[in-house]
């Protein structure tokens, strides 16, 4: 009669055990894919904050001056200016939306892998549950 009871229990908490180590295994697998996210996140918010730099960084085409002494100076059209100037702010504000986008998506990816990390460490520390 124990031995019936000792077997019944046991089969009656194998099936928990085998549902906690899919559970970690399904945790696992989504932390990959959320850790592979991230990463392809960062880099995109890298590229974006290198583009937003040089962006910044780079003189309006028009007020670039001649290479030789010799030539003369062309006097930009005020116009040309204007709309140089105006897609110049365009595009770092785009780049400065882009990255403000990336870093917050990246913060949420983070805040979910914390989440999962904490529902594995429980389980592992936890297996009967």
């Amino acid at each position: 009669m124990r031995t019936f009871i000792l077997l019944l229990l046991l089969t009656l908490t194998t099936p928990a055990w085998a549902d906690t180590k899919a559970q970690i295994r399904e945790l696992e697998e989504t932390l990959a894919r959320i850790q592979q996210e991230a990463q392809s996140t960062y880099q995109q918010f890298q590229m974006t904050q290198e583009l937003r730099h040089n962006e910044i960084d780079a003189p309006l085409p028009i007020t670039v001056p001649p290479s030789s002494p010799a030539e003369s100076i062309p006097i930009p059209e005020y116009d040309e200016f204007l709309l140089e100037k105006k897609g110049k702010e365009a595009r770092i504000k785009k780049y400065t939306d882009e990255i403000n986008r990336l870093n917050a998506r990246y913060n949420e990816l983070q805040a979910e892998k914390e989440g999962i990390l904490e529902q594995i460490n429980s389980l592992q520390q936890n297996p009967e549950e």
